[in-house]
């Protein structure tokens, strides 16, 4: 998709957001730039009553002009106010609107996307960069268009006061515009630049947060240290060269208002020693001097707009390249039919000449063809790098295969909703992820569909049940962050509890043993053995003593699956299976 078309769809997804929630606010807001534009030359043409009336001739009553004068300042302040409210209603809206779609968005998002994209710069964008649409909205677009409004009221008043003058101040806005023209550019790329470093400081941050602990046990506290600061350093620069332009702008911009309205009024005098003096009267000159200051006003606004403006569409232009990202084929329409297990199918696995790329040209996975018959226990063995991590997530239906096929109980796992996928795979990786709230929550993940029963029950079978009764609020414990904390083991076991609380029929195990101390390892094994009746276990293992209770063994090397067989049969072969298994138990570490 093109910038244009870009552009084009953004401004219409937001003005949908206007007119399906904020049509009042939309007209009010409209209503008070309007009024506000017209209402904006009352003071200045009562001035001019004044100071002809009252003040020289002694004719008016100057106390009726003066309320009349606080009266006009005072509408102005009320269609102002009115003005920031509906504005700021209306920013919100699009703001809430946008963030959902973003959302969305993010969740039809591919894994590869995951694995390409720092979370900062995610987060950048679902914080930092859309807040700048709030701003457009809000402020930006809003004052620029009331404050454009409101000097072409005064121009034309101008006119109406003093032909000549009025000329005097329109020959000072091609000026302007020049001026303006060659900060907005400016000012628009060193706002990208300031917005990228906010982004590497975000991902930096996060980096060094989820790696606290490393760096502390290693003591690289320095390290990291001179690495964020060299972050710091390049946002420092960056503001730098975008504070330039913001420092000259405005002072520009006064320079220029103060010779308009030097001009206007030497011109505008009696005497002023040459044939251009107009003799406009005392109070005539103040409402024009009123007339220019009230217009510089809302021009030198429109210069601080611009930067406002050039900031949110430099945030704008990050969240157009977040939209553009490309979605999954199941999520775009391409794919009609999703599919939908049969519960009484068999759940036989058959890859076919199953290709896979993280990134093209690079193969992860080569020609992989297996077959898993349902029920089986399948250990898929191999070096780190190997592949096997990744053949696991495929068969999970976490990516489509870039050539081949993947099919379970002859329907292709990529394609599955997520709630059947849940229904008939369970998954437990190696790195165990749980998220701050109950260990009820954690095992249901919210699915309406499990009951607390049946999560207890998964607890029991896992060998966790004892465990969380000791607790205060037993399954209602709040775990997490400053919250009840858990072992690794009992981490790894409740991981396990959330994979089979829906009593899939497959269940594909990471490395589940990886770090765990004796006592731990055994407590899960059997927790393990208890859950394998009846279903098809994978489980991976990059060492052959890894491996639990498997029927059938698969190898793997620089992602093909070089050879498979029972552990009895592949023990026999000089292969693989039994090259590793003898390092192994000379005290190799083979991965």
């Amino acid at each position: 998709m093109n910038k244009e078309n870009q552009n084009h769809h953004f401004l219409k997804r937001s003005m949908k957001t206007v007119f399906k929630h904020k049509t009042m606010f939309f007209f009010l807001l409209l209503g008070t730039v309007g009024v506000g534009a017209i209402a904006n030359v009352w003071p200045s043409l009562i001035l001019r009553q004044i100071v002809d009336g009252p003040l020289t001739t002694g004719v008016g009553s100057i106390w009726g002009m003066a309320f009349a004068y606080l009266a006009a300042v005072l509408v102005i302040g009320i269609l102002d106010f009115f003005r920031e409210i509906s504005a700021t209603v209306i920013g919100q809206g699009v703001l809430l609107d946008i963030r959902k779609q973003m959302l969305e968005h993010l969740q039809k998002l591919p894994m590869k996307y995951y694995l390409r994209v720092p979370v900062g710069e995610t987060l950048s964008r679902f914080t930092a960069d859309l807040d700048a649409v709030n701003t457009l909205f809000s402020a930006g677009l809003v004052s620029a268009m009331a404050d454009i409004l409101k000097i072409l009221g005064l121009f034309v008043t101008l006119f109406a006061l003093s032909t000549p003058i009025g000329w005097i101040a329109l020959g000072a806005i091609p000026i302007i515009f020049f001026l303006s023209n060659f900060f907005r550019k400016n000012i628009f790329v060193k706002q990208k630049v300031v917005r990228k470093k906010v982004s590497d400081i975000n991902t930096t941050i996060q980096e060094i947060y989820s790696g606290l602990k490393i760096i502390k046990t290693f003591g690289k506290e320095d390290l990291f240290s001179k690495r964020f600061e060299e972050k710091l350093e390049a946002h420092r620069l960056a503001m730098n060269g975008n504070s330039v332009y913001d420092a000259w702008f405005p002072c520009i911009m006064q320079i220029v208002r103060a010779i308009v309205i030097a001009l206007a009024m030497v011109v505008g005098a009696s005497h002023n020693g040459t044939t251009l003096a107009l003799g406009l009267s005392i109070g005539t000159l103040a409402a024009i001097a009123d007339l220019l200051v009230r217009m510089f006003e809302p021009v030198e606004a429109i210069a601080s707009e611009i930067q406002t403006i050039q900031q949110a569409f430099a945030g704008i232009d990050r969240i157009k390249d977040f939209f553009s990202e490309k979605v999954e084929d199941k999520h775009n329409g391409v794919i009609e039919n999703v599919v939908h297990m049969n519960p009484t199918l068999k759940k036989e696995i058959i890859l076919k000449q199953v290709d896979f790329e993280y990134t093209e040209g690079k193969k992860v996975i080569n020609q992989a063809t297996v077959t898993i018959r349902e029920g089986s226990k399948v250990a898929i063995a191999g070096r780190t790098g190997s592949g096997k991590t990744t053949l696991l997530s495929l068969i999970a239906g976490l990516y489509p295969v870039t050539s081949g096929s993947i099919t379970i109980g002859g329907f292709n796992p990529f394609l599955m909703p997520a709630s059947e996928r849940r229904k008939t795979i369970g998954i437990v990786p190696q790195n165990v992820q749980l998220f701050n709230g109950s260990i009820l929550d954690n095992i249901t993940l919210k699915d309406a569909e499990i009951t607390k029963e049946d999560a207890w029950l998964a607890l029991e079978t896992v060998g966790l049940g004892e465990t969380v009764r000791e607790l205060e609020k037993e399954i209602d414990t709040i775990i997490g962050e400053g919250e009840a904390q858990l072992s690794f083991g009992q981490m790894q076991l409740l991981s396990l509890a959330r994979a089979i609380v829906t009593n899939p029929p497959i269940l594909l195990l990471d490395e589940l043993t990886s770090g765990l101390d004796a006592l731990t390892e055994k407590t899960l094994l059997n927790a393990i053995r208890q859950v394998s009746s009846n279903r098809t276990i994978i489980t991976i293992s990059h060492r052959i003593s890894g491996i639990i209770d498997a029927d059938t063994v698969h190898i793997m090397d620089a992602g093909k699956v070089v050879e498979s067989g029972s552990p009895e049969e592949l023990s026999k072969k000089e292969g693989w299976f039994a090259i590793y298994k003898r390092l192994e138990e000379h005290g190799w570490k083979v991965g």
